[in-house]
Parts: C-alpha cells; sequence; structure tokens
C-alpha cells in the first residue's frame, strides 16, 4: 500500500479505535514535530493537567492528547515553545533542575555525543582495558552504558563518561566546549514562558538518575526539590514528574508511593493509553523524528486501541520502555 494511503488508513482506525494518551518528545526540529501531530489530527491536544483528570476521574479520553517534551534542552524549548503558540497547542516540558542550572550537561547527553567520536582501538580505563578495536564494540559498549543508566547509580557510569571524554579530547585535539552537549533553557527564559497559559514546566527530577537507584531519602529530595524549584521560577504550582529513562526498571518499587505525596501524576515511558491508567506510573507514546507518518499512527493505534487485548498492548499495561533505537 502507498505510504499516504496507509497513514490515510491508520488515521481513520486511530481516530475510532484510540483512547486518549500522551505524546513523549526529545530533541526535536519544531517542523518535525508539527508534521507528527498533524499527522493524529483531528484528536485534540489540551493540557496534561486536564488529560490526567479527566483519566482520574473516567471520564472519556478519546481523540484526546497532550504533548509533552523531556530534559529542557534549550534550543529545543525556544524552538517547540514558539510552534506551540502559533499553534495554539497546550505543551508541557519537563525539566531536570540541575542541568537548568549547572549547564553542565547530562550523563546520557555526554555519551551521546562521544559515541562517534571513541578511538577504535584498545583503552586503558582506571577501571580496567576496553577493547574498541573489534567490529561492534562501540555498540556493544553503547548498549552496557544505557543498561547502566536505567539501574546503575549516576556517579557510576558518569564517571567513566568523562573518563572516556578525556581520551577523546587527547585523542582528536578536542577542548571539552566542541563535546560538551547542547545548553538548556535558562530560568528567566522559563519564567518568561511561563506567562503563557499554553506553556508548562513541570518535574523531571534534579541530577535525572534513574529513581529505583536512589534511597528513600534521595527520592524524595529529587521530587520535592525540583517541584519547588520549578514552582518558584514559573509561579506556577508544578504537579507532575516524568521519571528519568521511564523504564521499569530504572522507576522500581518505591518511586511511584512516593511520587503521590508531590505530584498530581508521573510519567513512564511505557506505551499504552491513559484510560484507566494509574497516574503515577501514567503511559506515554514517544515519537521520534525519524518515525515515518504512517508509523507514528501505527504506534499510537496498537499502543493504545480499545482493539487491542493481547500482552504488549496498553490494555494490560506490560508494554516495554522505549529504549535506544528500540521501536522507534
Amino acid at each position: 500500500m502507498h505510504g499516504r494511503s496507509m497513514s490515510a488508513l491508520l488515521n481513520y482506525l486511530r481516530t475510532r479505535y484510540s483512547n486518549g494518551f500522551v505524546l513523549a518528545f526529545h530533541d526535536i526540529q519544531p517542523e518535525r514535530l508539527a508534521n507528527l501531530i498533524e499527522s493524529i489530527q483531528p484528536a485534540e491536544a489540551i493540557p496534561l493537567s486536564e488529560l490526567v483528570d479527566r483519566s482520574k476521574r473516567a471520564k472519556p479520553t478519546r481523540g484526546l492528547f497532550s504533548i509533552t517534551v523531556d530534559d529542557g534542552v534549550g534550543e529545543t524549548v525556544r524552538g517547540l515553545s514558539r510552534l506551540f503558540r502559533t499553534r495554539g497547542w497546550p505543551g508541557t516540558f519537563y525539566l531536570a533542575t540541575k542541568y537548568v542550572e549547572s549547564a553542565e550537561g547530562m550523563g546520557f547527553q555526554w555519551w551521546r555525543n562521544l559515541i562517534p567520536l571513541l578511538p577504535a582501538k584498545r583503552i586503558a580505563l582506571k577501571s580496567g582495558v576496553i577493547d574498541l578495536s573489534r567490529q561492534g564494540a562501540v555498540r556493544d559498549l553503547s548498549k552496557n552504558m544505557e543498561a547502566m543508566w536505567h539501574s546503575q547509580r549516576l556517579e557510576t557510569y558518569f564517571s567513566l563518561t568523562l573518563e572516556l571524554a578525556e581520551i577523546v579530547m587527547r585523542e582528536h585535539g578536542f577542548t571539552i566546549d566542541s563535546i560538551r552537549p547542547p545548553e538548556p533553557i535558562t530560568w528567566a527564559e522559563v519564567a518568561q514562558l511561563s506567562q503563557d497559559e499554553l506553556i508548562r514546566f513541570e518535574s523531571h527530577g534534579v541530577t535525572h538518575a534513574a529513581m529505583s537507584t536512589l534511597t528513600d531519602e534521595e527520592l524524595v529530595f529529587e521530587m520535592k526539590h525540583s517541584r519547588d524549584v520549578i514552582a518558584e521560577h514559573t509561579c506556577q504550582p508544578c504537579r507532575h514528574l516524568a521519571y528519568p529513562f521511564g523504564s521499569e526498571r530504572s522507576i522500581g518499587t518505591r518511586a511511584a508511593t512516593i511520587a503521590q505525596r508531590f505530584y498530581d501524576s508521573a510519567a513512564t515511558m511505557t506505551l499504552g493509553s491513559v484510560e484507566s491508567a494509574d497516574p503515577w506510573l501514567l503511559p506515554r507514546i514517544p515519537l521520534y523524528t525519524e518515525n515515518p507518518i504512517w508509523y507514528a499512527n501505527l504506534k499510537v493505534l496498537l499502543k493504545c486501541s480499545r482493539l487491542s487485548r493481547h500482552p504488549g498492548s496498553c490494555a494490560d499495561g506490560t508494554l516495554p520502555v522505549e529504549s535506544g533505537a528500540a521501536l522507534r
């Protein structure tokens, strides 16, 4: 079937059968996000708080969705905010407050900048020798690093990432600025953008560490401190959290219970509909730049359709997280 015809068919099926959902974006150009949003119309974008409230009160959500964007990369927030204001689309940005405050970059951001620059040879590290000379070695190392993001304390992999950054700088004669992650949005910009009722800023924690790796005391700090800092800068209540990385493994068994003390909802990266969902394990549908229009509609249809009643559908909440390139 021709791509355009396929998109039209999937759009019809999704419009007729899919319950409400939350879209998750990361670094994406405004034009590409606009194309993806336009492809799921006539579904209506509504504020995240409204969609969560409807779900909690068991009100119908069919034909409704919310737009969320993770991390707080400055260029991304600025471009998408302009788009949201132009189109009248409510948008929610989840901020990791330490990234905004320090502009140092988060561990996964550093890693993604390093991947194409790693030398294809044996490298002596403080923790031992790694051999990147064989085919597929960098890919395997990257998979191991992603696994650590979801299951290890931040200091475990961040120190390794910075050590590799030093090696890359020596190998290529780079300065730190040439491999530094993108600048975050500033608090001054957050305060200004928050004056628009379409734009909301919510919490992505403080350090963007996997919450399953934190103690209860650290969890309370990550949730309460980020909530209070964001509310202070926006002059708006901070009512929603997005778990860093968002997988079952990275969230753990305690975070959702603690999140109920501080937030109206806590979003995951488990695919599914908001219909009858646990607000503190709120499913989302990640969409990426490389997703064709037809695939974006298929993803929503398969994961949020009332016709889907099989393992891996939104009906039973058992879908795996989207990690790396999986399911993109």
